[in-house]
């Protein structure tokens, strides 16, 4: 069993769900309409004591659903009023240490095998924040173990909890990763600078895949599930990180040439910021942060150490490019 969450009519709605088996298809029913606030089912008659609403239980025992005490406590421990959870929570932990069997080799294949690679990338860059894909094959099985029994309803609903804790701006890299768009570029930039990529090509491949999943996931070819709606408004409505992106690849770089005593940062004027980019002041009040980024690629195949350019004017570009960057 599982809470789910919708938007139903712009009001927000908490469904008491299960997976299950029907006509031989792995996917999901609902037991129970909590409402909008799942916290009006959690009773508390003194101290740290509380127990569940008994209509709740006898419509889910009725439903014939298979569930134990300690489940429906899992599932409501958010919405426990915290003085209680702060009481038991060391208890809880305690006592919820269980022992797992290994994986023989055999289920790790069969695990590997049947989970979805856009599950697989998701799972990476929530765990990690690494934009690079490359490991995702390597990760280990047990990571995805959990959603092999689970219905696509299931595992949506676990993504979408996950991805609460994106600040708003990772949101629009982390749809870039795990749509694999850096799949459909070649060069340094790909996996670590994608808003100095082509946005437009970006935003065309972007539409490509998502129609693409929503087939191959959900069975949609009319219309975007809801489930990929929220990808579409995190990537269009949302801007690159680009300054911590940028940091990254100086930090990368210098790792890479240990030699090299990095200076205290300074910071740089509009104007120098300018004559690095060769524009005027004016130019750049007349110009957008998709002119500005074209630029910057433009320059920064020039300047790149890997292309022939030196470390000092790449890093000169990447200040100016910050500066200006935060202007427009």
């Amino acid at each position: 069993m599982y809470i789910a969450y919708k938007k139903n009519h712009g009001q927000s709605q908490y469904i008491i769900r299960e997976s299950c088996i029907i006509d031989s298809q792995l996917t999901f029913r609902d037991l129970f309409d909590l409402g909008s606030d799942p916290s009006l089912f959690v009773k508390y008659p003194g101290g740290n004591a509380f127990y569940f609403d008994e209509k709740m239980e006898d419509i889910l025992s009725e439903s014939g659903a298979d569930y134990d005490s300690d489940e429906i406590e899992d599932l409501f421990w958010p919405w426990i009023r915290a003085d209680i959870r702060r009481a038991i929570e060391n208890f809880k932990s305690r006592s919820s240490n269980k022992h797992h069997k290994n994986l023989t080799k055999r289920e790790k294949n069969q695990i590997a095998a049947r989970v979805h690679n856009f599950d697989k990338r998701r799972t990476h860059f929530l765990k990690f924040g690494n934009m690079d894909q490359d490991p995702v094959e390597n990760m280990p099985a047990v990571l995805f173990k959990d959603l092999i029994h689970q219905s696509r309803d299931e595992i949506e609903q676990y993504f979408l909890k996950q991805e609460f804790s994106l600040k708003t701006h990772e949101l629009k890299s982390y749809v870039y990763t795990i749509f694999d768009l850096q799949s459909f570029f070649s060069g340094f930039m790909a996996k670590t600078m994608p808003h100095v990529l082509d946005q437009e090509k970006v935003d065309e491949y972007f539409s490509k895949e998502i129609c693409r999943l929503n087939i191959e996931i959900f069975n949609k070819d009319t219309h975007l599930d809801e489930y990929m709606i929220r990808y579409s408004i995190m990537f269009f409505d949302h801007s690159y990180a680009d300054t911590t992106l940028l940091d990254d690849f100086a930090k990368s770089f210098m790792f890479r040439h240990r030699s090299f005593k990095p200076r205290p940062k300074k910071s740089i004027t509009t104007d120098k910021a300018c004559k690095i980019f060769n524009i005027t002041k004016k130019e750049l009040k007349t110009m957008t942060k998709k002119n500005l980024s074209k630029l910057y690629r433009r320059f920064a195949r020039q300047v790149h150490p890997d292309t022939g350019g030196s470390h000092e004017e790449f890093v000169k570009l990447n200040n100016a490019y910050q500066r200006l960057s935060s202007i427009i």
